[in-house]
């Protein structure tokens, strides 16, 4: 059967307009393929710069995350510093460590007995006990009736020697307090800091046991009970009954 002229009319119309839609698509798809291999050729230089500049290869998915946050710094007028440092095995001790000698001194002696300075060198052959406290430090406060009763009862009779180090309060202060609690020992005035320092003190009460051959033989950064300081004095070679 042969179609009439109007029914076939339509038919090559149809056939152009799916051929110019085909090729209308195809042409996208194109494109769209083009794009992807364009950008993978970006990446794969950006990949290779950074594998240059840096002597590894940068995982993509990291550098568009640091570049977010870098954006969002910038945008929040704030900056981000990220620093990749190995984390330290163990926590720097404070104090100077046992076995080492005791950093030499010479200091004034504002409060307590002696005077008017105390060097340390100059007490080698004694076993030394040397306190770092404060006034306003209440835990520094309750050990010193003990310090000074064991100084009375046994340094004073030459078993040892017992130092008061103080660099946060006035002179005037450090007398008023020898006098209040009635201490006998050198209480003596850092007035720079440069013997806390040398000793390392990060906190108060720090007390260092020190031997007859200026070795630094035990260390107590804590308030002293009357155990903790019968065992430094035994580390140092002085015995109590």
């Amino acid at each position: 059967m042969v179609d009439s002229p109007e029914r076939s009319a339509p038919y090559p119309s149809k056939v152009a307009y799916m051929a110019q839609k085909r090729g209308v698509i195809s042409k996208e798809r194109t494109e769209r393929q083009l794009a992807r291999e364009q950008r993978r050729e970006f990446e794969e230089e950006l990949a290779a710069h950074y594998e240059q500049e840096v002597g590894k290869p940068r995982d993509r998915r990291r550098l568009i995350f640091i570049g977010v946050l870098v954006l969002v710094a910038l945008l929040a007028g704030g900056y981000i510093v990220l620093t990749l440092l190995p984390a330290p095995a163990t926590a720097p001790t404070p104090g100077i460590a046992v076995g080492q000698p005791a950093p030499d001194f010479t200091l004034p002696v504002y409060g307590g007995r002696g005077g008017p300075t105390v060097n340390l060198k100059a007490l080698r052959g004694h076993p030394v006990v040397i306190n770092f406290w404060s006034e306003s430090c209440d835990p520094c406060r309750r050990e010193v009736p003990l310090l000074q009763r064991t100084y009375e009862q046994y340094g004073a009779q030459g078993a040892f020697v017992l130092l008061g180090i103080n660099q946060a309060d006035p002179k005037e202060d450090i007398a008023s307090f020898g006098r209040a609690f009635k201490v006998t020992y050198p209480l003596l005035f850092d007035a720079g800091g440069s013997v806390n320092a040398a000793y390392h003190v990060t906190a108060i009460p720090t007390t260092y046991f020190i031997d007859r051959q200026g070795i630094v033989r035990a260390v107590a950064i804590t308030e002293l009970n009357e155990q903790t300081l019968r065992q430094g004095l035994a580390d140092i070679g002085v015995k109590l009954p």
